[in-house]
């Protein structure tokens, strides 16, 4: 009986170390931009389908604290769903609402502190970028929504925007000369950008606001951001983490993205 309760204690023991060997620790603190914490802020890793592999939730003080199987994850999500538009709880006024947070290309590699900051300005569809044989530069694709653009554009057309679906079965047809806009991101004398690369912040060479087409007869406004490279790169880590802080200047809505992307191997 002795030899059968340490064989299952070792093989238990076993067990746990091999989960722990293939998955990380991720923790951080979910806070506003005046650092208050925001809690029962749900977080979440997810697959290119968007489907939910594992999930986190804030505490009072806005910290969460979580393990997940390592590998690389198309996006992390945050949400406090009590004050976003959709599912808000009922009075909750306008400027109370809150739009979410979005992370791009997540590498679970090794324990990693993730802090997230958001508020009424959504950094989606993030996507970085190298030409191959241009300028040493990074290109970053962004779509950004504002919640007051938002809200105002929900009045007029009266329906939702298209984000965080699984579009990957539906065919595109051939632009339409009808197409209507959906303006939710600022103009680009309203767009305050600000990039870091690595905890560095980088200039931005340029700015070019470009048409992101979601059906033939749907677009809205997206930007294109060429940003130079850091002087003194980040060596310690096999990729760069790229942070995108947008601010609609007219009405004060912010928020801010993360890119993760993974460093050039070449054959020597």
């Amino acid at each position: 009986m002795k030899q059968i309760i340490s064989l299952f204690l070792l093989f238990f023991c076993t067990a746990i170390y091999a989960q722990q060997q293939d998955s990380v620790t991720i923790r951080g603190r979910v806070t506003d931009y005046n650092g208050q914490p925001i809690d029962s802020v749900s977080i979440w890793w997810q697959a290119p389908s968007f489907n939910d592999i594992a999930q986190a939730v804030t505490d009072k003080a806005g910290y969460y604290s979580t393990r997940i199987p390592k590998g690389k994850y198309q996006s992390v999500g945050a949400i406090n769903m009590a004050t976003y538009p959709h599912t808000a709880k009922p009075g909750l006024q306008e400027s109370d609402l809150r739009l979410e947070f979005w992370a791009w290309d997540f590498i679970a590699d090794r324990d990693t502190t993730l802090d997230i900051r958001y508020h009424r300005m959504e950094v989606y569809g993030l996507r970085l970028f190298q030409i191959p044989g241009g300028m040493p530069t990074y290109q970053i694709y962004v779509r950004p929504m504002s919640l007051t653009r938002f809200l105002q554009w929900q009045k007029e057309r009266e329906k939702e925007a298209i984000h965080g679906e699984n579009l990957s079965n539906i065919e595109q047809s051939a632009i339409s000369k009808q197409a209507q806009a959906s303006l939710l991101a600022p103009p680009i004398d309203k767009l305050k950008a600000t990039i870091w690369i690595d905890g560095k912040e980088v200039p931005i060479l340029m700015k070019q606001e470009v048409k992101e087409y979601f059906n033939a007869n749907e677009y809205g406004n997206a930007y294109l951001l060429t940003v130079d490279r850091p002087k003194n790169p980040q060596q310690d880590l096999p990729y760069h983490i790229f942070k995108v802080e947008l601010e609609d200047m007219e009405n004060g809505d912010r928020g801010e993205g993360l890119y993760y992307m993974e460093k050039e191997n070449y054959v020597q």
